[in-house]
């Protein structure tokens, strides 16, 4: 165990404007765990939280998955804010008490606590009337749930006919917005225009102000199921708003009672179907979404009543009153005819703990859309390992050759259509777009040509963007990058054009006997300006942190914006958050968190925690194997994956140890084109061999072909077949590949992974220009080592083992073996970056007789004990 939790006293500004310091929670009944008898590193892990929350710090804790992570993370976080909560009304009575005697120090203590008293229960009000009126829902609800009725948002109005159909204006459609500009057809003057704009927007924000944002946590991970489960977790606390109702007690509408609003995007909650159909995309539905909200546009959407309408408001208190995740929230949207996603929006205010992906957490314009306000609140990244790979994806795009002539070839089309009815204004900047577009397909014509001849140009070229803005040359290079995208973005050019290139795409197949394209061919066709678009707007984010590379990919141009630093787009969350923790299983190696995502925050501002496992140590083995049966060295650099003599030395270790191992086997290799290579060079010969006695399977490339794998081999685990030779197997023996599809996500508990073999270190190709820039870049961050891109690049290799042998152990009474088979991870440069409750305990075996000992040793006790 190892923490630094209170290496420092020190108070950030955040905590000091808090009020008065609570005590640090210390015993097991300071918390209201849900179990009688926490484990040791569960109180761990809430002591070091509930203090980096109190000290406004920022947490990075490592906690084993199977320690019941999600639940410490809630209970630590939900007991600070109820204590916090008691503490901010405290603070409040004591500021009056000194206001009131400050103004009229001749007044008797009477009367001030008098006053005191008036005031205290006006602020109490609006918190005693919000939980009235939730409780009266839950109520309601209890009486609809009895009478088989609609659920949390109330019975649904009839639908008005004209309401929700989306309309068609020829193509007038297809002409591009005039942003917030007054409306052609208006009779009223721009300055009126604006003077209504600034009052509407006043009249707006009173209505936001009227609600008050209570403090809150906004906890996040990276996908919608791991949320999910988190909402299964909330629900064994006592914190869920509703959750006592449910169950009979009538004890619903407490103080402490935790209001959780699931937010997620229009795609996973629109329940307008007319919508969903024509939006074949997520950038789309957006779109088609807002446009049904426009002043003026005759076609407001029937699930979304008016902002001050009683439907909206029942939806946004059935939200509050029950915990509910999304699934739960659609389908009583879809029941009540109320829009979810605008429901759970209106809800966030009022809430205490919001859940979300990483994506809608990470990106200011996402935050901003749904009027996420972090300042001094809590935010809680689960799955943090993923954090700076996350970033750096949101923020960068890759852009195909092909999708610039075909939105080049679009937009010439549509001007070509509507030149005469277009506004100067958008003639203007319609033509210096198809300059652009014209000017980056040069770019990428003449990149395809000095590739051919050129191999150092044929793996990759880097550029700036004020070197590409050169290249593009002619009205492209003159061209303000920032007003070109705030214009598309303004004018909905993108769907305009590809709106209008699918009515075109329509009208050809209907008129002619050719069988139309598939809908894959059409959707990229079509999708090609919006690609467009979120490439420039990536380059007008470039600041000095963002690169250009050109490469090919089968032949064909890829151009990609890839980001270099991803602290100054976390720089925000980290500014405005009272306090942020990063959890994870496997959080190590840490140094990269420090450099890259927080390099201005001193030191002293962090709270580390590393958890121990909550297994007893006798039910992991972890073994480096550094040398084969036939004497061998096992070292899997690139250069010599390829080594017959390696390959068959490695197979002759894995047939010895699946014959040593009940159940299943996971064995993790360095890449697909290693596994190939596997599978030539043992042939059908050692495949057979390893077949005879446990089941082969093969990760998939395919996604939609994981579950059906998986099915199979906990089927050959649990109802072994019998092999060629008429014998029955011991199980089965998967082929996965690190950072593929069964690396993470996907756990291998009990008989699924009694052993999971790591083959090689997964080092990334250290001939990529993207990632040479990159560690070029952190070699020159601030305060950074001389070692840094040696850091960088062996810490990207162990984030990645780390994640796949974190799929042994996934709960208390699990065991397994872990084989760490290349001699490199004996070294100390590799262990120590080894999570803690893996690596303090590792034995390097020296021979494969001595690691065939260790594993044989470790079942046979586990049969002795008859676990």
């Amino acid at each position: 165990m190892e923490t630094n939790a209170e290496a420092s006293s020190s108070r950030t500004p955040a905590a000091a404007e808090a009020g008065p310091a609570l005590p640090h929670l210390a015993t097991p009944e300071s918390f209201p765990f849900p179990y009688p008898q926490p484990y040791s590193i569960q109180l761990d892990l809430m002591r070091t939280v509930f203090a980096a929350l109190e000290d406004g710090k920022i947490a990075i804790v490592e906690s084993p998955t199977g320690t019941g992570k999600s639940l410490t993370l809630l209970t630590a976080t939900l007991s600070w804010l109820s204590a916090h909560g008691k503490r901010l009304d405290d603070a409040a009575e004591a500021d009056l008490r000194a206001r009131f005697t400050a103004e009229d120090p001749d007044d008797p203590p009477w009367v001030i606590e008098s006053a005191v008293k008036r005031h205290m229960g006006e602020l109490h009000a609006a918190a005693e009337a919000r939980a009235a009126r939730l409780a009266a829902v839950r109520e309601k609800e209890g009486r609809l749930r009895r009478a088989n009725a609609a659920g949390a948002f109330g019975r649904k109005r009839a639908r008005v006919a004209t309401e929700g159909d989306v309309e068609d204006k020829g193509e007038d459609r297809f002409l591009p917005d005039d942003g917030d500009a007054a409306p052609a057809d208006s009779n009223l003057s721009a300055e009126v225009m604006a003077l209504m704009a600034t009052l509407d927007g006043g009249r707006k924000k009173e209505e936001q102000e009227e609600e008050e944002n209570v403090p809150k946590v906004y906890f996040a991970s990276r996908t919608h199921s791991q949320l999910r489960q988190l909402t299964a977790e909330l629900l064994k606390t006592t914190f869920p708003a509703g959750k006592e109702d449910e169950e009979g007690e009538g004890t619903a509408g407490a103080d402490d009672n935790i209001s959780l609003v699931p937010l997620a995007s229009r795609k996973q909650m629109c329940i307008n179907d007319k919508v969903r159909a024509r939006a074949r995309d997520e950038t789309r539905l957006n779109e088609a979404c807002l446009d049904l909200q426009k002043s003026g546009s005759g076609a407001r959407c029937e699930f979304l009543p008016k902002a001050d309408d009683p439907r909206l408001l029942d939806a946004r208190d059935g939200v509050l009153a029950t915990v509910r995740d999304i699934e739960d929230l659609v389908l009583e949207g879809r029941a009540a005819g109320v829009c979810p996603y605008y429901a759970t929006r209106r809800a966030v205010r009022q809430s205490q703990l919001v859940t979300l992906p990483y994506n809608l957490l990470l990106q200011a314009s996402a935050r901003e859309a749904l009027g996420i306000d972090l300042t001094s609140q809590v935010v809680v990244i689960d799955e943090a390992h993923n954090l700076i790979d996350t970033l750096l994806g949101i923020y960068s795009t890759t852009l195909p050759a092909s999708h610039l002539s075909n939105a080049a070839a679009q937009l010439t089309q549509y001007l070509a259509r509507f030149r005469s009815r277009l506004k100067p204004r958008h003639a203007l900047w319609i033509s210096q777009t198809l300059a652009v577009l014209r000017g980056l397909g040069k770019v990428c014509d003449n990149y395809a040509i000095d590739a051919g001849t050129d191999k150092a140009k044929a793996k990759g070229e880097l550029l700036d963007v004020n070197a590409l803005m050169a290249r593009v040359g002619g009205a492209g290079d003159a061209v303000n990058l920032i007003e070109l995208v705030r214009y598309l973005k303004e004018s909905k050019l993108s769907r305009k054009v590809s709106g209008y290139a699918e009515s075109l795409e329509e009208a050809a197949a209907a008129k002619s006997e050719r069988r139309p394209r598939t809908t894959s061919a059409r959707h990229a066709s079509i999708a090609a300006f919006h690609n467009v678009e979120a490439f420039l707007l990536s380059l007008t984010d470039a600041r000095d942190d963002g690169r250009v590379i050109l490469s090919l990919d089968n032949g064909a141009v890829l151009v990609k914006y890839v980001l270099l630093n991803p602290a100054e787009r976390f720089a925000d969350v980290v500014k405005s958050a009272r306090a942020i923790v990063l959890a994870g299983g496997t959080m190590e190696p840490v140094s990269d968190f420090y450099s890259q995502l927080f390099p201005s925050v001193p030191r002293e501002r962090f709270a580390t925690l590393s958890c121990a496992h909550v297994i007893p140590k006798s039910n992991l083995l972890t073994q480096v194997v550094s040398r084969g049966p036939r004497k061998l060295d096992f070292e899997f650099k690139f250069s010599n994956r390829g080594d017959d003599a390696l390959l068959a030395e490695l197979g002759a270790a894995l047939l010895s140890a699946v014959g040593l191992v009940p159940d299943g086997v996971v064995v993790f290799l360095p890449s697909y084109a290693f596994l190939d290579k596997l599978k030539t060079a043992w042939g059908s010969s050692l495949l057979d061999k390893l077949d005879q006695k446990k089941k082969l399977f093969y990760e998939p490339q395919s996604a939609a072909e994981v579950d059906s794998t998986l099915r199979d081999y906990a089927r050959a685990i649990d109802a072994p077949e019998l092999n060629a030779a008429g014998r029955p197997r011991t199980g089965a023996l998967m082929f996965a590949v690190v950072g593929g599809k069964l690396s993470e996500g996907i756990n291998f508990s009990d008989r699924l992974g009694r052993c999971v073999v790591m083959v090689g270190l997964p080092f990334a190709n250290v001939g990529s220009v993207e990632l040479q820039e990159r560690m070029r870049y952190v070699e020159r961050l601030p305060g950074a080592s001389k070692d840094a891109a040696n850091e960088l690049y062996t810490n990207l290799c162990m984030r990645a083992v780390n994640q796949s042998i974190g799929r042994a152990i996934r709960h208390a009474n699990d065991y397994a073996v872990i084989l760490l088979v290349d001699r490199r991870y004996a070294t100390q440069r590799i262990r120590s970056r080894l999570p803690k409750w893996i690596g303090e305990d590792v034995v390097v075996a020296d021979d494969w007789s001595a690691a065939a000992k260790g594993i044989a040793g470790f079942f046979r006790e586990k049969r002795a004990r008859g676990v």
